[in-house]
């Protein structure tokens, strides 16, 4: 095991560790409710939103060394939000998809009304956890209160939300400019918020927060490319879902509008703008971590 595996895995292990604690002391009056909540969030994933937030901020960190376990806490509202995307994502009205991470997706195993109703608890598990940041750990209201807004813009109506209403009925014309568009909305701007809630909790001012903001963009679309190459290359054993849905669907993404190399080539290129706005991960794991954004097989 490399020194990326090694640490991969023990920063998934602490994700994995607190999510079960934060889902722990939900307040629920229903246990299958409570019970796909842990189904979607616990039921895998290669958590890789954490990861970017947990070694942005180990990369950009000064005096703020103290702040990593609120970051982890920080970190895990990111993944609620992920997974709670993908539970919508996967129901007959959005993507119709039956598999998620190698299982039946949460509606096919609880029925549509209660996995719409788990990813709305999700969401709010999110915010549950950065509002109380302050009762957990030594951070001071406006370093909660950045990391709420960063995550609350990109979980909302100028992100995921309108990413996904445009992919669903992609507005014309259907180029690259609006592949881009929607990627930047759909996938950006939470891997964006990933890397900036890492750098919040790092101390980093307004301007480095922006240019680690912009290196997250460039970091979601490369691996929103990767993605689509990968429906059209992978298998479901190693992707956990179905492949080759997307071209069923007809779905716009950059492959199906340029062509797979030049995509390939595209999806490069953004991985190292990304790489250029954040000059202090070279060496480090982000690094190897933004790079596996490309070159991964799963």
């Amino acid at each position: 095991m490399n020194d990326l595996d090694r640490l991969a895995r023990e920063d998934r292990d602490a994700v994995e560790a607190r999510l079960d604690a934060l889902v722990g002391r939900l307040a629920s009056h229903h246990d299958g409710m409570r019970e796909a909540i842990r189904y979607s969030l616990l039921g895998g994933g290669k958590r890789m939103r954490p990861l970017l937030c947990l070694w942005t901020h180990d990369v950009m960190t000064r005096e703020a060394a103290h702040l990593r376990d609120a970051a982890l806490d920080a970190a895990c509202a990111l993944e609620c939000v992920h997974t709670y995307s993908l539970v919508h994502d996967d129901l007959p009205c959005m993507d119709n998809d039956d598999f998620r991470r190698g299982r039946p997706s949460s509606h096919v195993r609880f029925g549509e009304a209660i996995a719409v109703l788990a990813g709305d608890a999700l969401l709010n598990l999110a915010f549950e956890i950065l509002s109380t940041l302050g009762e957990r750990h030594r951070v001071a209201p406006e370093t909660a209160l950045a990391a709420t807004a960063s995550l609350a813009y990109a979980s909302g109506t100028a992100g995921l939300i309108s990413g996904q209403a445009m992919d669903l009925a992609p507005p014309e014309p259907r180029d690259a400019a609006v592949v881009d568009s929607i990627h930047v909305r759909k996938t950006g701007h939470l891997i964006a918020a990933a890397m900036e809630t890492g750098a919040i909790f790092a101390g980093s001012g307004e301007a480095v927060r922006r240019r680690i903001r912009s290196a997250g963009l460039e970091a979601g679309l490369a691996f929103q490319i990767a993605d689509d190459l990968l429906d059209l290359e992978g298998k479901q054993e190693t992707l956990g879902k179905t492949p080759g849905k997307d071209v069923d669907r007809g779905k716009l993404t950059l492959p199906a509008v340029i062509g797979t190399e030049p995509a390939r080539a595209r999806a490069r290129e953004h991985m190292e703008a990304a790489l250029a706005g954040c000059p202090d991960a070279k060496g480090t794991p982000l690094e190897a971590l933004i790079r596996h954004i490309v070159e991964r097989s799963a």
